[in-house]
């Protein structure tokens, strides 16, 4: 059963990238992207770039790394995620004026709406079991 659930989530997250890359050097990049592990690229749109470089200071663009990833965790029940890392929960906080705490913050279905309306390229879903 283990098997077949590690099998399906590798599917669910085939979209996810090798490599993410930092908001300082998508925001230098021509056109900035990632490639998935499912070879397909995958490309940021510069006004989202720009909306996170003002949520940050410049120090910390290099910090931020991207895609966000927005952890669908079945432990956490329906309609709720965790987005984890000091600066990209910083970054969902100010998105949502919250705080987050522990270097992770914990997100809420219409949170969620919220995050992927403004920031649709630039934060992806990653399924846990």
């Amino acid at each position: 059963m283990e098997q077949v659930i590690k099998f399906e989530l590798g599917r669910l997250n085939a979209h996810l990238p090798v490599k993410r890359i930092s908001l300082k050097s998508a925001l230098s990049a021509s056109r900035p992207a990632v490639q998935g592990k499912n070879g397909n690229l995958h490309y940021f749109k510069r006004e989202e770039l720009k909306l996170l470089s003002k949520l940050l200071p410049e120090s910390e663009w290099d910090k931020l790394q991207l895609p966000i990833l927005i952890a669908l965790e079945s432990k956490l029940g329906r309609g709720a995620a965790r987005i984890s890392g000091e600066i990209e929960a910083k970054v969902i906080g100010k998105i949502l004026q919250r705080e987050a705490t522990d270097n992770e913050i914990i997100v809420y279905r219409p949170e969620l709406a919220l995050i992927r309306r403004k920031l649709p390229t630039t934060t992806q879903y990653m399924f846990v079991w």
